[in-house]
C-alpha cells in the first residue's frame, strides 16, 4: 500500500521533530487522564548527562492535547535559552 504524499511528508516532519528532541536530550509525553473529559497531562523529560536516565523537568494538565505540545515546546525553548 502506497502512503499518500501529504501523510508521508507529515510523518517525515514528525520524525525530524522526534530526532531533534532526542538529540537535545528531551522527550515530551502526553497522556489522557483517567476520567473521561478530565483533560490531558503533559510531561517534559530531560535525559541525565551522567546516568542517561530520564528526569521529569515539568508536568502540567491541559484540556486539549495540542495545547500540551505547544506548552512543552515553549518550555523546552525557554529552558534552553535561560
Amino acid at each position: 500500500m502506497k502512503i499518500p504524499f501529504k501523510i508521508a511528508q507529515r510523518r517525515h516532519m514528525e520524525a525530524i521533530k522526534i530526532d531533534n528532541l532526542l538529540q537535545q536530550g528531551f522527550w515530551i509525553q502526553v497522556s489522557p487522564l483517567a476520567n473521561a473529559g478530565s483533560g490531558w497531562i503533559c510531561g517534559v523529560y530531560k535525559r541525565g548527562i551522567k546516568t542517561g536516565n530520564w528526569i521529569t523537568e515539568a508536568s502540567k494538565q491541559f484540556d486539549d492535547p495540542h495545547k500540551c505540545y505547544d506548552w512543552a515546546y515553549k518550555f523546552i525553548n525557554d529552558l534552553q535559552n535561560a
